[in-house]
């Protein structure tokens, strides 16, 4: 005759709560053992499959002890035990796949097989270990049913974990929480799945043995417990772990801006000490020239002019440090006024030509039609003015070529030099802060100019593109709104 059979609300209602909590856990537990290197990485590997493994195992036997019958229902201990080791299993092969850097979707794939396999042969050797006075009638549509549910919550724990191991902020700690809830109700789902595909029929002649561990309330009490110490002490040592590595990370971003510190500040006092002791040689040049009774004209205005020239460099390099100051606290502001860029073009070269005689560069500009828009026309003119310098600088006895152009409402301006390139590994660097390009121990320079460029040109919700090749000279291509 079949037996008619219940769940306990209860407890089933705390299997899913511990299905839910085993799952957060091994969710956070996986950046310990991803950022842990040697022995460590080990300690963690082997705690947090304990942890893990004994969560999930716990939420599936307490599922079987909500089930009810009219008969006692009695365990085998050593097949328990024997399940126990398997959900271990599963777990320390999930967490030693998401723990490496960047598992594929073939390593995903295998690993749910391998994971899903595990999770449903400790269920169902838990239900093997039930020792009862009736057989069991199996609906394997249902036994199918689950192993699919177990496969699929495998891939999905093993993406997310992934997914979710490097992020120790709020975001991480939501989307942890989301994810420990879906994976929960999804263990929790296979589990209720196949203890659906089983019917009861009563068996009386079949006996039990006093050693057979009877299924009580106390025993789900007692698991419940266990199992939640357990848990809280590896959630709690995984928080200490991260609290940790974020004072490690703090320590050395604080060392490395110490270090970037004083790099600067040393490039700083070269920079500004090389224009100084040329101005006060000149200086003292021309107050002995002031002395004597035969002034040389000529020679007096070259001295003037160097320490103009100084003033300048000087005045250049407080502005620059001045701008990455604004820069960095997000207070440059943008005076916009409309202006002929054409204009302003013109009148840089102009302007400079004399650095570009100087440099021995013949600098040749074209322009098809004038370009008026809405710009900041001083920092447009810093912008122009950094990256004229820098090819006469890099580029020195070769030709500079100069090209505004239009498109729909988008203004162009190439700025081109012949010098010796800049390698394709550099490109990206010498936007940086503190970057300078080739030949950095002849050249001069905070390494700003580009950096500060750059941030110019964003503002202005454009951008600059760098087209270079080894010894073919590099090409600057400013994008500007219009």
């Amino acid at each position: 005759m079949h037996l008619q059979h219940s769940h306990e609300t209860s407890l089933v209602v705390l299997s899913i709560i511990i299905a839910i909590f085993a799952s957060y856990t091994a969710l956070d537990l996986v950046n310990s053992i991803s950022t842990s290197k040697g022995r460590m990485k080990l300690v963690w590997l082997i705690g947090s499959s304990l942890a893990m493994g004994v969560g999930i195992w716990s939420m599936h036997f307490i599922g079987m002890l909500a089930f009810r019958l009219p008969i006692a229902i009695y365990y085998d201990v050593p097949l328990l035990i024997l399940s126990i080791l398997v959900a271990i299993f599963a777990s320390t092969l999930a967490l030693f796949i998401v723990s490496s850097r960047e598992p594929s979707k073939r390593t995903y794939f295998a690993g749910s097989l391998l994971m899903g396999a595990a999770i449903s042969g400790m269920h169902y050797i838990g239900i093997a270990s039930m020792r009862l006075k009736a057989t069991i009638i199996w609906d394997w549509s249902f036994v199918i049913y689950s192993i699919l549910i177990a496969l699929a919550a495998s891939y999905v724990a093993l993406f997310a974990a992934f997914k979710l191991r490097d992020d120790i902020t709020l975001k991480g700690f939501v989307f942890r929480g989301l994810g420990g809830v879906l994976l929960g109700l999804a263990i929790a789902g296979m589990h209720y799945t196949a203890m659906a595909a089983m019917t009861f029929e009563e068996f009386p002649s079949c006996t039990l043995r006093e050693s057979e561990l009877l299924a009580t309330n106390g025993l789900a009490s007692a698991i419940i417990i266990g199992t939640l110490i357990i848990l809280g002490i590896a959630l709690s040592g995984s928080n200490v772990d991260r609290a940790l590595s974020r004072k490690t990370l703090l320590n050395e971003l604080l060392q490395q801006g110490i270090k970037t510190r004083d790099e600067f500040l040393s490039i700083a006092s070269h920079e500004i000490r090389t224009p100084l002791t040329s101005m006060k040689l000149q200086i003292e040049l021309a107050i002995r020239q002031l002395q004597t009774t035969g002034i040389d004209q000529n020679k007096l205005i070259k001295m003037l002019q160097n320490t103009d020239q100084n003033i300048n460099r000087l005045s250049r390099l407080v502005d620059d440090m001045l701008d990455i100051s604004r820069l960095s606290n997000g207070k440059l502001e943008l005076r916009r006024e409309a202006f002929d860029l054409n204009l302003l073009l013109n009148d840089v070269i102009d302007r400079f030509r004399p650095l570009f005689l100087e440099a021995g560069c013949e600098i040749h500009y074209f322009s098809l039609e004038n370009v008026v828009g809405q710009w900041d026309k001083f920092r447009i003119e810093q912008v122009f003015v950094n990256l004229l310098s820098n090819a006469a600088k890099y580029a020195p006895g070769k030709p500079i070529t100069v090209e505004l152009s239009v498109t729909h409402d988008q203004a162009f301006v190439s700025i081109k030099d012949q010098g010796k390139g800049i390698p394709p590994q550099d490109q990206e660097r010498v936007f940086q802060r503190f970057e300078r390009a080739q030949n950095i121990e002849t050249q001069s320079g905070l390494g700003l100019g580009l950096f500060i460029v750059q941030e110019i040109v964003a503002l202005h919700g454009g951008d600059i593109q760098l087209n270079s090749k080894v010894n073919e000279g590099a090409e600057f291509v400013v994008r500007l709104p219009i």
